[in-house]
């Protein structure tokens, strides 16, 4: 495949999902704030920029996928910032989850410079990044979507059109909201029993927790497993 693709953002997500494009043939152009994040896609064939204006320069479609909406925002406008530098009809897709003002933001930004847009935050964690198995929430244009839907395809297994700029990021967070909510009942719950003397492992299996509660080892993983979704990542608004 001869069209290069940019991603900016190698962290726990981002290293997987470019290495799933990767895994499907495209070349790809990267940047991270840590190089050494990106050694295991520059052995297989990627090739390492200099600024996220670098990346910008050789692409005419570009991933992010940043922590926050202000690593977001001084990525693509802040000093080397990639937006002013991307060609005219490229297409820039924002993994990140952020909000939907900000999203909706990012999405004006990129049109008065002839950039397209898509917001496109993704459900699942490591696992599922890796698998290619994660789920899309996209907002912006329905022609957008369908030039990247082979790209999106390649690292999910699902891709939702939620609507126009900023959908994708609402209904995300949407998601976290719900997920939070059902952590929060899972643990209240598991107070209880602890409090009524039951055991808790037992009870958990015989409620059958592990079919509803979305945790992707189920009420083992639950109990014993470290947290990894903390507040600081749900709550985004």
């Amino acid at each position: 495949m001869e069209m290069k693709i940019g991603f900016i953002g190698l962290g726990i997500m981002g290293s997987r999902m470019a290495a799933n494009l990767q895994k499907h043939g495209y070349r790809l152009v990267v940047f991270n704030r840590t190089r050494s994040k990106a050694e295991s896609l520059l052995a297989n064939g990627a090739e390492w920029a200099a600024s996220p204006a670098a990346v910008a320069g050789q692409v005419e479609v570009l991933f992010t996928m940043l922590a926050h909406p202000e690593a977001v925002k001084e990525a693509a406008l802040g000093q080397d910032g990639f937006l002013a530098h991307l060609p005219p009809d490229a297409l820039w897709v924002d993994c990140s989850t952020v909000n939907p003002s900000f999203s909706k933001q990012m999405a004006a930004e990129a049109d008065t410079r002839g950039v397209h847009f898509l917001g496109a935050p993704v459900s699942g964690s490591k696992t599922q990044a890796a698998d290619g198995t994660l789920v899309f929430w996209v907002g912006g244009a329905a022609l957008d979507l369908v030039t990247c839907w082979e790209l999106l395809n390649c690292m999910g297994s699902k891709i939702v059109h939620a609507g126009g700029p900023g959908m994708g990021a609402a209904l995300k967070l949407v998601i976290n909201q719900l997920l939070g909510t059902t952590m929060a009942a899972f643990a209240d719950g598991r107070l209880s029993v602890l409090v009524y003397g039951r055991d808790l492992e037992n009870s958990v299996q015989a409620t059958g927790g592990y079919n509803y509660y979305p945790y992707p080892n189920g009420s083992d993983a639950f109990i014993s497993e470290p947290r990894t979704f903390g507040i600081r990542i749900s709550k985004k608004w």
